[in-house]
């Protein structure tokens, strides 16, 4: 394992540590391999304008995460999310 130091500007600030604690706390909780699937969807979605994973196909993230993201709304997995800062662009999933 390489350790990687980088040094950069991030606005906003809490938007970068938010997205970046979630996905790492999901990971973790889903075994250390990948964030679970909704965690993923929903944060994808919801910084969109802001962040985005490569490694996810592009259909995926157009097709399927919305259908996961609106599934997850309805069981009410969402609400782990509140308090979520906005959205650089102010638009919501």
């Amino acid at each position: 394992m390489h350790e990687l130091i980088c040094t950069g500007r991030v606005r906003p600030p809490d938007n970068l540590e938010y997205f970046l604690t979630q996905v790492f706390a999901s990971t973790r909780a889903n075994g250390g391999r990948r964030p679970r699937l909704f965690d993923a969807a929903y944060l994808l979605s919801r910084y969109r304008s802001e962040f985005g994973m490569a490694d996810i196909p592009g259909p995926v993230q157009r097709v399927v995460f919305p259908i996961v993201v609106v599934m997850g709304r309805l069981l009410g997995l969402h609400r782990r999310f509140a308090g979520a800062p906005e959205p650089a662009s102010r638009s919501r999933p």
